[in-house]
Parts: C-alpha cells; structure tokens; sequence
C-alpha cells in the first residue's frame, strides 16, 4: 500500500533529498511536495502500483526542478563538489538508498548502461586502497550523514556517529576503527580535541584524527602530536579524501585496519 511504502522510505528521501540539495529544509520540502503530488495524482490513478523506484523517480524530478529554480551555483554540495548532476545523482541512489545500476537508470532515466559507466567512474576516481573503520564525531545531522558518504566512497567503513563528546567516548570503547574524523566545535561541553584525547587516553595509543573546523589556528602542534590532518571549512570531496589519506599515512606504522 502507499502508506507503507512511504513509511519504509521515508528517511530514504529525505536523505538522499537533503544531500543532493545541501539543504535539509528544503530537501524536506521536495519530500513533501513529491508526497503531495502523488496524493492529488491518485484522485485519477490507481496507487496500487506504487513501487520504491517510482517513489524516487518522482522525488528525483521533484529535485531536479528545484535545482534548476535555485540556478547551477545552488546546486552544488560540499562533500559532493567536483561531481557532474548526474553524477550525484547515481552516487547517492547508489550508496545512501541501495539501488542497484538498473534501478538508479530508471530512477534517473539515464539507462542502466550509463549508469553503469558512471558508477565505475566515480569509484575509480575517488577509491583508496587501505581501508579502515572511520569513528565520525559531528554534532551536526546532516553534515555527519555528508560525511558517512565520502568515507564509505573512499573504500572506508563507517563504525559509528557520536554527536556529542561523551557519546564518541562510549563508541571508542565498543568499537574498533582506526581513523577519527571529528569536528572540534561539537557545541557541547566537551570539544572535538579534548573528546579526541580521551580516546587516546581511554585506548591507551594514538589514533590517526582528521579535524574538521573553520578556524584551523585553534588545532596547535601540541594538542595534534604534529601528525594529525586539518580540515578547513568550507571543504570539497577531494580535499576531504586528501585529508583522510593524509592522517592515515602519517600513522602507517600505528594505525589499527
């Protein structure tokens, strides 16, 4: 039925909505417009056939439309930076939602063929050969969501998101990873470099961090060990990549796989 159907893919849209558009209020907004249109629509046709790749073929032109309102210099996503519409498009159908090549051609209306061809392009361009589990510190939704893309793009994995100091802490001792990719000001009583010197603490070693922050004069040698990456907002996919190989490398001969 269309309820369940909604309901199941609910946070599929949104998701995939607010990535592709870097804004999560108006990305809800297409959900709902999409949702809308499908319910004025049933007054004429029969719901029944309503399957997933529907859903989002019609959330994807719903996008599409509010993309090219805001004009090209609106469409562009930080973390997603450097990639083609198109490109986007089957990237986060892909790897958010979990359609296959065949599926995403539908969705997109580009053929599984081509999209096939920009699967392999975008992997190939943005792959890494070691692979790690990533611990994410972000406070932010959204932005963590954007984050948990690119380390899955990169050939990573993601072990888990803490929005706050105390909640990576806990993580630390659950999970096994070996790179942290922590924004310093987390908004909390704990910020993203003292959170990151309690797990070293708590682990009893050092563990390859990528901090993520608007002002990068915060970070000093001393609070770092002087081999930790810095990342300055506002960032794109491959100086995020860049970053992430960077602190990696720098603790080659420590780092847990």
């Amino acid at each position: 039925m269309y309820s369940d159907i909604v309901s199941a893919e609910l946070r599929s849209l949104r998701t995939y909505a607010q990535l592709l558009i870097d804004d999560a209020d108006l990305g809800d907004r297409a959900v709902c417009a999409t949702l809308s249109d499908i319910i004025s629509s049933a007054q004429t046709t029969d719901l029944g056939g309503l399957c997933r790749v529907t859903l989002f073929h019609q959330l994807d032109i719903k996008l599409l439309e509010t993309l090219d309102a805001r004009g090209e210099d609106g469409a562009v996503s930080p973390l997603l930076d450097g990639l083609s519409m198109l490109e986007k498009r089957v990237l986060l159908l892909a790897v958010v939602c979990g359609f296959d090549a065949a599926d995403i051609g539908r969705i997109t209306g580009t053929g599984e063929a081509e999209t096939r061809g920009v699967l392999a392009r975008v992997q190939m361009a943005i792959s890494t050969a070691t692979r790690v589990g990533v611990l994410i510190i972000e406070d932010e939704p959204h932005m963590a969501d954007l984050l948990s893309l690119l380390v899955r793009q990169t050939g990573h994995w993601v072990v888990g998101i803490a929005h706050t100091g105390e909640q990576a802490v806990e993580l630390a001792r659950e999970k096994t990873f070996g790179l942290i990719l922590s924004d310093i000001e987390l908004n909390q009583d704990m910020c993203g470099k003292s959170t990151v010197r309690n797990i070293r603490t708590v682990l009893g070693k050092d563990v390859p961090t990528v901090y993520i922050t608007a002002h990068p004069d915060r970070v000093g040698e001393a609070d770092t060990k002087g081999r930790d990456a810095l990342l300055s907002k506002p960032f794109d996919i491959w100086r995020v990549r860049e970053a992430v190989n960077t602190a990696l490398h720098a603790f080659a001969p420590r780092h847990a796989v």
